[in-house]
């Protein structure tokens, strides 16, 4: 397709213009790029040719400057149409231009064009495959004609053809049916009732259309028909599409057209980039025109003053060294301090100032510090801002960013035009906002988290409202948080200067603002939440106080009934309401939840719960609740007995059939409400009485005649408490424990008393107050306990234990609890050690980790008894004491050995009586003492002999204690001895028969060798008024008293000592040592006898005859005879 391009030609004028503007653009753009690149470069703007005329060919006549224009011939290019189908040439105004009806066609269609400038043979000669053919006798193309534009791009690239489409919807239609058949074909349909004649013809008649009408058969018409639908649908969107076509030769010559005029606008713009491209690179090729003036005055004179220094702008200085540095910000802190104390008015808040580091700081409490300098020593230059640090919290960090900029930008332009009092008045606003800014988030993070629904935020421009308990009914309560101008009310100026603006807080209670409280918070560390508890510590301070005057009023007609109120400042869980009737047992707590306003009784019962409804729900909350806290006292003081008793364990005796005058008889006093209880071990016999009044509360233990429905009150015997300090301790499990205890002391020293007194031995009953723990007397628990005071010479004598006077005279024995699951009484017995015996065991004792007895720092101890219900404690407590002198005994000889003690218990003793060495003895009543030792322990070796010792019924007691004595004698004196005796098998392990240990006792042991075959004895005895050791060489015996195996050979070589060492020396029959030195003595023996060992025969492969305890002969040594060791064998 073709297009005729005559009817967009532009007039001559114009087309002069156009081709002028092409020329200089195109000769611009190739002489920059032959200055680039040595090749010829590509025309700038792309004229494209006609798709059939060679590329080449064309390239030559546009160089020549001679071109063949296409004309508006119109020509289909497809096929055999493309050769016959020309039409006639026509210029810009319609008339013809030549013939080319004796023209000869090229092939594949390409159009001939004729050659106006070549020989005439060339147009009478065809080209084929796309080359042109020119032939002869044509008429002239008129010159304008040559410079037209080539023939537009027809576009085919996305195009298909028609045929292609029907053939694919035709398939797809044959693929469709056949998939509908066979879907079909899987549906059976059901027979017709009364069966079917030839060719499938009914037996019935099928009149009005009526046929099989099953769901299947349904089912497959309805498939058929909108497959039918379906491909109808398509198949008339494809006449659509084929109607259309006939007339798509335009749109696509429309398409080409578009296509065309948007490559020559890209061939614009790529022109216009092109030329701005080539300027700015030809800007280093510009000469820039001479600058005579300043040449001649720098010829001249040398300089001239309109040009900069350069040394002074372009050449770095040089670096400052230390010193010169220091100098430097030496003498700008002189300039600031000169400038600040003599031509500054600083405002007061502004006073706390200091300079260093060349930098003067401004220090505002809570606020910030500003640092400042200044650049001349002239006054009138103004100050410059250098940092600022914000001096509350939590503040952020400023660092270089924007906003470090906008605050810097801001602060030097207040300190250019108002000074420092601009500066700070600029600064000072921004820290209170900003503060504002911060408590605001923190309230809306609060109503968010733990105070969510109970507090309201509404910020209001510079100021924050707060609302809480927002929940509560009545008058609505809030803080305002804003900034208070500073300025006098009564317009007149303080002495002091203008007034600095402030953060001011107004408090609104029940919609009425608070003017006499003053509201003091700490600015410097922000907290709404601190402040919120604060204020509603205030709030909650006053409705308890109003509570507290009203309940004290309505208090005149019962004087029992009390109330005192504890307020704070700053904590709102602080503030309680104590209100109690009679004595604190009964009372009750009254709070107010700071988050939600509401009130809250403690202890939390049925009855409280439902005071709890009706004042938080009522319209007055803080006048109602007076009345109805009075009338919960008085319901829940029985409720509250009982409720603590059970938690005891006590039973509430419910089935006792007592007339309220026996009950008045017996316990002589008015009686309102009474509760008996019986405790956890109790026998049906005994009871405890509560007995409630408007005085309060009395105890009393009961004997009941009738252990069932209790008859009448045989005894009844009160339990005294003091009523002053009965009204401070509320009554608890604890205070009921302690009744109890005191209840089955009085019963338990009924069996203890009868046996005292039985075996005459002096004793004496006081009531005092109840000890606690640690055996002191506690008289604030307000109880009176009996104890039990006896002479300690008389229970010591009962067991025959010597009079030493170990204990002071007088134990006192105190009631401590009863075991109900066991059935034990516990008693605990109080002593104190003599005053002699207390200065050297006292440090020791009070290590004890014994259970049932503790010893203190001042000498005195306790021991805990534990007997059955009803019975005596005096055997048990005399058999404690023998255990207490045991240990005293064994303690005290430790004591003389100076061996260090570890634990201390009457049950087990752990000393050191050596850096690694320790020892454990083990008491136990009635069984002998036991030893226990770590197995690396030397002692381990002689541990039976050693418990054999300690236990000798011959000379150990428990008053003497002999047996301990010699027992602590033999650890220290055979240590040296035993710790040899492991070092020599710890030499040769394995080898236990050369030589053999074989103690017969503890201070008498055996060596005896196979290889040389000896043996010596090692005894300790007295020599000279000291302990030594005597190691003793059998061989010195007669024969008759030596070892069986040494016997028959007495031509065995004797061993001699002929020298002496440390604390130790060789005598004719053996070696003498000392303690200590008998460890080296024996050392050196066992070294000389291993190195005579007399080497055995070269073994014969497959000779067995030797034994396993046979020692390898010790290799020949070096040296002279003087310089081995002292003892040699003859």
């Amino acid at each position: 397709m073709r297009v005729g391009y005559a009817a967009c030609l532009p007039t001559p004028n114009q087309e002069q213009l156009l081709v002028s503007a092409y020329f200089a653009l195109f000769h611009c753009l190739r002489q920059r790029a032959t200055s680039l690149t040595a090749s010829p470069p590509p025309p700038i703007l792309h004229l494209r040719a006609p798709h059939n005329i060679d590329q080449d060919t064309r390239a030559g006549e546009l160089e020549s400057g001679k071109r063949s224009m296409p004309g508006i011939l119109i020509m289909n290019q497809n096929g055999a149409e493309g050769a016959g189908g020309v039409k006639e040439a026509q210029d810009r105004n319609g008339n013809p231009v030549a013939s080319f009806s004796d023209m000869k066609t090229m092939v594949n269609g390409d159009r001939a064009i004729p050659r106006l400038d070549g020989p005439a043979e060339a147009n009478n000669a065809a080209t084929v495959n796309g080359k042109h053919l020119y032939t002869a006798g044509q008429v002239d193309i008129p010159s304008s004609l040559l410079d037209l534009p080539p023939e537009i791009r027809h576009i085919t690239e996305t195009y298909q053809p028609f045929s292609k489409l029907l053939t694919r919807v035709a398939q797809e239609c044959f693929n469709s049916l056949s998939e509908l058949l066979t879907r079909m074909a899987e549906m059976p349909v059901s027979q017709q009732p009364g069966g079917q004649l030839t060719n499938g013809v009914s037996s019935h008649a099928m009149t009005n259309g009526a046929g099989n009408t099953s769901t299947n058969n349904v089912h497959k018409k309805i498939m058929m028909m909108r497959f039918a639908d379906d491909q109808r649908t398509r198949f008339i969107k494809l006449l659509v599409l084929s109607q259309w076509g006939r007339q798509a030769e335009e749109v696509g010559k429309l398409i080409d057209v578009v296509a065309w005029t948007r490559e020559q606008e890209e061939c614009y713009d790529h022109a216009a980039y092109w030329v701005g491209d080539l300027k700015l690179q030809m800007a280093g090729a510009k000469i820039s025109n001479p600058d005579i003036k300043t040449a001649l005055e720098v010829l001249s004179t040398g300089k001239t003053p309109w040009m900069p220094d350069v040394s002074t702008y372009y050449i770095p200085p040089e670096p400052l060294s230390p010193q010169k540095t220091l100098r430097l910000l030496r003498n700008i802190n002189t300039l600031l301090s000169i400038r600040l104390n003599l031509h500054e008015e600083l405002p007061r808040n502004l006073k706390n100032w200091s300079v260093a580091s060349g930098r003067a700081t401004f220090v505002i409490p809570s606020e910030f510090e500003l640092d400042v300098s200044a650049s001349s020593e002239d006054t009138s230059t103004p100050w410059y801002f250098i940092d600022i640090r914000l001096l509350f919290s939590p503040a952020p960090e400023i660092p270089d960013s924007q906003f470090r900029g906008i605050i810097e930008y801001q602060a030097n332009h207040s300190l250019a035009t108002s000074g420092l009092s601009g500066c700070y008045d600029l600064l000072h606003n921004f820290v209170l906002t900003h503060k504002i800014a911060v408590l605001k988030a923190q309230a809306f993070e609060l109503s968010a988290a733990n105070w969510a629904g109970s507090i309201r935020v509404e910020p209001v421009r510079r100021s924050l409202v707060v609302q809480y308990w927002t929940d509560v009914p009545g008058g609505k309560s809030w803080i305002e948080i804003g900034i208070m101008s500073g300025k006098s009310r009564n317009g007149k100026a303080s002495w002091r200067g203008p007034g600095t603006s402030q953060l001011a807080v107004r408090w609104f209670r029940q919609g009425i603002e608070v003017k006499d409280t003053t509201l003091t918070f700490d600015w410097g560390a922000l907290s709404m939440e601190r402040m919120l508890r604060k204020v509603i510590a205030l709030h909650t301070s006053h409705i308890l106080e109003t509570l507290q005057d009203r309940l004290i009023t309505s208090a005149q007609a019962n004087p029992n009934l009390s109330a005192r109120a504890t307020t704070s400042d700053s904590e709102p869980s602080d503030c309680v309401l104590e209100a109690a009737l009679g004595n604190p047992m009964n009372k009750i707590t009254v709070l107010i939840h700071p988050v939600t306003g509401r009130f809250a009784f403690r202890p939390c019962t049925a009855i409280s719960a439902r005071t709890e409804h009706e004042i938080n729900y009522s319209k007055e909350p803080i006048t109602d609740p007076s009345s109805r806290i009075s009338s919960l006292l008085c319901s829940t003081l029985q409720n509250s007995i009982e409720r603590q008793a059970q938690q005891l364990g006590w039973t509430k005796l419910s089935n006792l059939n007592l007339k309220n005058d026996a009950i008045k008889a017996a316990f002589e006093q008015d009686v309102i409400r009474q509760t008996f209880f019986r405790g956890q071990g109790w026998t049906s016999k005994w009871a405890l009485a509560a007995v409630i009044n408007l005085t309060g509360e009395s105890w009393w233990i009961v004997e009941l005649e009738d252990e069932v429905t209790g008859g009448s009150i045989l005894t009844a015997k009160q339990i005294r408490i003091n009523l002053e300090l009965q009204r401070r301790e509320p009554v608890s499990r604890i205070v009921l424990s302690r009744i109890e205890r005191i209840a089955v002391a009085k019963i338990s020293f009924s069996a203890t008393i009868r046996v005292l007194r039985e075996r005459n031995i002096p004793f004496s009953i006081r009531m005092q107050p109840l000890p606690s723990s640690n055996g002191t007397a506690n008289p604030q628990t307000g109880l009176q306990i009996p104890m039990l005071f006896i002479k300690t010479p008389a229970l010591l004598a009962q067991d025959g234990m010597r009079q030493n006077k170990w204990a002071q005279e007088g134990l006192r024995l105190v009631h401590h609890g009863f075991d109900a699951s066991q059935g034990q009484v516990r008693h605990v017995v109080l002593g104190t050690m003599a005053k002699d015996m207390t200065t050297s065991l006292s440090k020791l004792l009070t290590t004890s980790n014994d259970v049932d007895v503790a010893f203190r720092d001042k000498g005195g101890f306790s021991i805990l008894l534990r007997t059955p219900f009803g019975a005596s404690f005096v055997d048990p407590l005399i058999e404690r004491l023998r255990d207490i002198e045991q240990l005293r005994n064994f303690v005290t000889i430790l004591q003389k050995r100076k061996l260090v003690c570890e634990t201390v218990s009457l049950t087990k003793v752990v000393f050191r009586y050596s850096a690694t060495l320790t020892a454990t003895v083990l008491f136990n009543s009635g069984a002998p003492i036991r030893l226990q030792l770590a197995p690396e322990n030397p002692h381990q070796r002689i541990r039976t002999l050693l418990s054999a010792l300690m236990n000798d019924k011959q000379t150990n007691s428990a008053a003497v204690g002999v047996g301990l004595d010699n027992f602590t004698r033999c650890l220290i004196s055979t240590l040296p001895l035993l710790r040899c005796f492991d070092a020599m098998e710890a030499a040769n392990p394995g080898l236990t028969a050369n030589p053999a240990i074989h103690p017969h006792d503890v201070y008498y042991y055996r060596l005896t060798y196979n290889n040389p075959l000896c043996s010596f004895d090692i005894r300790l005895n007295v020599q000279h008024d000291a302990l030594k050791w005597h190691i003793d060489d059998n061989n010195n015996k007669p024969a008759d008293e030596r070892p069986a195996l040494e016997r028959p050979t007495p031509e065995r070589p004797r061993a001699v000592v002929r020298n002496q060492g440390n604390d130790w020396i060789g005598v004719r029959t053996g070696i003498v040592a000392g303690l200590e030195a008998v460890e080296e003595a024996v050392k050196l023996l066992d070294e000389v006898v291993r190195g005579s060992a007399i080497e055995a025969p070269a073994a014969v492969p497959g000779d067995t005859s030797m034994k396993e305890n046979e020692v390898a002969v010790k290799s020949e040594t070096k040296g002279h005879p003087s310089e081995r060791d002292v003892i040699t064998i003859d």
